[in-house]
């Protein structure tokens, strides 16, 4: 049923509920007692009420009186009552739900006995032990205190005595009373007792009767046998082989018994009281193949065992030469492809009557098996499916020696493309490493791909593989730095010219981090560089300071600037507003002098004598240097006297 058919039946279901609501006739709630409505002076019972859907109030009735309201959002409601009294609780009871300020009517009367104030009854039946199944089987019971209800019971819950569940009332007028159970089957066989109780409040009962033996003529349902590592095995392998029988009540323990199909007695027996029990082969050779059943019966009886398990075929491979196994039209298929599987006997093979069968990684049994008279065997499997997908081979077996098995064929695997794996990135060394680091990203996926690739989320550049192994492909990222650093995702494709590719694999978070050593090298280098530098500049500051007291005290002259001793009168003489008109003056010269200047010498020692050059003066002409010799120039005397 999908989800809007149910979702639309549970709208009318509530419709109709609401409409009953309206009505005043919620549908009945139904009440029962756990662990039994039979239970012994001092035990705790529950009363569990089950309401309608949408149920939100409950009430617990005793005698017709109201005993517990509880106002719950729930459809079941449990009213627990301890230390039980006779004279207090041995009453009956019953519920109703509510929704609402509407009320159901009340569920049908519980009876609640507590029991071991009176004598034990007596119990009987005309019938033997064993009985054949169908027949009609009457059981009697005698009691000797007036106005009493008597109860047949299941002896087997006695342990304890609160766990005792009424399976028939009889209401007689003597003190004699006989329950008939009709056409018994295997089910009914176990022990029956009966007890009596008083008709009216409290409902005080007696001690239970003995039991009676009831035993039905009827195999015992048959258990199952399975392998829990497959039933084909490698020679020297270990297995085991588990046994389960389905819940009986008549029966406690039992005993277990495996078999194998064509000896004369079991392999190995086992006793146990619980649902299954297992049995080990110990390093099992090729001869150990063949059929294994197992099957159970009473621990205390030699006869009338469970009827056989159905045959387990156990393979050990190693006598007979490997066949080979081919797959049509291809190892990769799409959903609803018919694909063969095709067994072959070896080519030096001279068998010609043998049991092929096709075996599948992670099932118990061969999916097929052939009967042919030729060398080949096809297994089809039409319309293939996800589920189909898998690892497959194929053995043979000779039809007459069931002990003669090939080795197993190799291995293939069918892949249906919406069950193609998905792929996986790791990377090495790590996920997380320092700059200038070698990284190998390593895409896992199937041998069989094509062409593998690499992603980096946000750039479309793709990044092919450089080393395709059996596992799949390589991916070499060499001398990483930050940049490197983001998430990656790789896929594979199917075939060179296909146009599939599967999934993506989940991403991987690659951390490249400046390499420590590298930071603190190149934060020692600058401080370095500033010192040497601050150095530099205080020597330079030193030198000159030194200059300019050593000219002073020589009255040495040289074409420095005296604004700035230690670098050139270009570097720092002054740029004037009107310097594109070429009027810095430094000497002026009369045009129409010709004579060597004379330069008076200042009666003040302290005064600086200096004579200025007017450039607009000077001719714009070439001069050879033969002519004209070359004579000194004083551009500044400076006396310090």
């Amino acid at each position: 049923m999908g989800p809007t058919v149910t979702f639309l039946t549970s709208i009318g279901l509530c419709l109709i509920w609401m409409t009953r609501a309206q009505m005043g006739t919620l549908p009945r709630p139904t009440l029962w007692a756990v662990p039994s409505p039979v239970v012994s002076k001092g035990a705790n019972v529950t009363l569990r009420c089950q309401g309608h859907l949408g149920s939100d109030r409950f009430q617990l009735w005793m005698d017709r009186e109201l005993r517990e309201e509880r106002n719950e959002s729930w459809e079941l409601e449990e009213f627990v009552l301890i230390n039980v009294d006779d004279m207090r609780d041995a009453r009956s009871y019953s519920c109703r739900s509510g929704q609402r300020s509407f009320w159901s009517e009340h569920s049908d009367p519980l009876t609640l006995v507590v029991i071991g104030e009176f004598p034990s009854p007596s119990i009987s039946s005309p019938w033997y032990y064993k009985i054949n199944p169908g027949t009609k089987v009457t059981i009697q019971c005698q009691w000797s205190v007036e106005d009493c209800n008597i109860a047949l019971l299941e002896a087997k819950s006695l342990q304890p005595l609160s766990l005792l569940e009424p399976l028939q009332l009889h209401s007689p007028r003597r003190f004699w009373a006989e329950f008939s159970l009709k056409f018994v089957r295997a089910e009914d066989t176990g022990s029956y007792s009966c007890l009596y109780y008083k008709k009216t409040a409290p409902h005080v009962g007696s001690k239970p009767s003995d039991a009676l033996q009831l035993k039905v003529n009827e195999p015992l349902p048959k258990p199952t046998l399975w392998a829990q590592a497959g039933v084909v095995m490698a020679p020297g392998a270990n297995i085991t082989l588990w046994c389960s029988r389905p819940k009986l009540f008549a029966l406690e323990e039992v005993t277990f018994i495996l078999e194998k199909v064509g000896t004369q007695k079991f392999l190995q027996r086992k006793t146990s009281a619980d649902l299954w029990t297992s049995f080990l082969l110990l390093s099992v050779k090729p001869e150990d193949t063949g059929s294994y059943i197992c099957a159970y019966r009473e621990k205390t009886s030699s006869t009338g065992g469970s009827e056989a398990s159905d045959a387990l075929e156990l393979v050990v491979p190693g006598s007979l030469p490997r066949p080979s196994l081919s797959v049509f039209p291809g190892l990769m298929v799409e959903p609803g492809t018919h694909v063969t599987l095709q067994c072959q006997l070896p080519p030096w093979s001279s068998l010609w009557r043998v049991t092929f069968m096709l075996m599948k990684v992670g099932t118990l049994q061969p999916l097929q098996s052939q009967n042919t008279p030729g060398t080949s065997a096809d297994f089809p499997l039409f319309s293939v499916r996800a589920q189909d997908a898998g690892n497959y081979s194929c053995a043979y077996q000779e039809r007459m020696n069931a002990i003669q098995v090939s080795e197993p064929s190799n291995t293939v695997e069918i892949l249906v493309t919406d069950a193609l794996p998905k792929p996986s990135l790791s990377a090495w060394p790590g996920p997380e490493v320092a700059s200038g680091v070698d990284v190998t990203l390593q895409c896992w996926g199937p041998s069989w791909s094509s062409n593998f690739v690499l992603y980096k989320e946000g750039v479309e550049k793709i990044l092919p593989s450089m080393n395709i192994t059996q596992y799949g492909a390589r991916f070499f990222l060499s001398r990483v730095t930050p940049s490197h650093s983001g998430k990656y995702i790789c896929t594979y494709q199917l075939s060179p010219n296909g146009s599939l590719w599967k999934q993506n694999s989940d991403p991987l978070q690659l951390i490249v981090r400046d390499s420590e050593l590298s930071n603190t090298l190149i934060i020692i280098l600058s401080c370095v560089s500033f010192i040497l530098l601050l150095l530099c500049l205080l020597l330079l500051a030193f030198l000159c300071h030194g200059s300019i007291l050593m000219r002073s005290l020589q009255g040495y002259s040289s074409r420095r600037c005296l604004c700035c001793p230690c670098f050139l009168c270009s570097t720092c003489s002054p740029h004037h507003s009107e310097a594109s008109r070429e009027e810095s003056l430094y000497t002026e010269v009369d045009k129409e002098t010709h004579k060597e200047p004379s330069v008076p010498i200042s009666e003040d020692p302290q005064t600086m004598t200096y004579t200025q050059l007017n450039i607009r003066t000077l001719n714009m002409r070439k001069t050879d240097p033969k002519e004209s010799p070359i004579e000194p120039t004083l551009y500044a005397t400076v006396s310090l006297d």
